[in-house]
């Protein structure tokens, strides 16, 4: 397979991981918790957002390194 055609699939999971943070998917991740109560679903929510966040901003890196790499390889 072409470098070009893995570098381009490599951005496009970087989109999608980038997107988690989307207003779109906003709904959907509140609504896996919707009608559970008490602390320790608080503390599972709480962690399921920071690793959202997380996965968002690694998606975001990945997306910047990846496109570089491509330019550069299409600049040779």
């Amino acid at each position: 397979m072409n470098k070009n055609i893995k570098l381009l699939y490599c951005i496009l999971g970087s989109v999608l991981l980038a997107a988690l943070n989307n207003p779109i998917f906003e709904h959907s991740s509140l609504g896996i918790f919707e009608g559970l109560h008490g602390i320790n679903w608080a503390v599972v929510y709480q962690i399921y957002l920071l690793l959202i966040n997380v996965l968002s901003f690694l998606g975001f890196i990945l997306l910047i390194v990846f496109s570089i790499k491509l330019i550069l390889n299409n600049i040779k």
